[in-house]
């Protein structure tokens, strides 16, 4: 269970690359659950979910809440 205290609508990042972050998560866990790729790929997964828009989409929440606490 994750938990968090980000309860805003989406940001303007989540808009643009959240469907392809979800889909990207998605494919790279059924993969790594069935055996169908190394457990290092989670690595690889992180780093392209970082570059893909996730440091931007992580920046945004922050500041929302540190303007909002």
């Amino acid at each position: 269970v994750v938990i968090d205290k980000y309860f805003g609508g989406s940001t303007k990042t989540m808009d643009e690359k959240m469907s392809t972050l979800i889909t990207m998560q998605n494919e790279t866990f059924v993969k790594i659950i069935m055996n169908a790729a190394r457990i290092d790929e989670f690595d690889s997964y992180v780093a392209n979910w970082k570059k893909l828009g996730g440091d931007q989409m992580t920046q945004e929440v922050n500041e929302w809440y540190a303007a909002n606490k």
